[in-house]
């Protein structure tokens, strides 16, 4: 970020979402659901029946069919995926909140720590 300070309000962030969790089952009751997409969205030739009409109009919606269920597809993974992003986005930041708030503490009273460049492995030590 260029040395400059990161700030977020955790509380608010996790407000937004719950709210877009709430909306989030939205979809998955009612009318419009994807399982309802699947069950009454796709209509077949086999439902038109067999005739030239019933078989353009079978093939037109299946293409529309595969073509809406695709983008709502897309959509709802995209959905859960901001979901999942702000959560670990809160997650990180309150992890560094802690780490802070430690190594804040341990200076303030005075303690050291025992890890040093010598005595850590990476660096050599053992």
């Amino acid at each position: 970020m260029g040395g400059k300070k990161s700030e977020i309000d955790t509380e608010e962030v996790k407000k937004v979402i719950n709210a877009l969790k709430k909306n989030r089952a939205k979809f998955e009751e009612g009318k419009g659901t994807s399982a309802e997409l699947g069950q009454k969205g796709n209509i077949t030739t086999q439902d038109l029946g067999v005739y030239p009409a019933g078989l353009a109009l079978g093939a037109s919606t299946v293409a529309a069919y595969n073509q809406i269920s695709g983008q709502y597809q897309e959509f709802i993974n995209s959905y859960d995926e901001m979901i999942d992003a702000l959560q670990r986005m809160v997650a990180n930041h309150d992890e560094k909140e802690q780490t802070n708030v430690f190594a804040a503490k341990r200076v303030t009273s005075g303690g050291r720590s025992s890890s040093t460049r010598r005595t850590t492995e990476e660096w050599g030590g053992s």
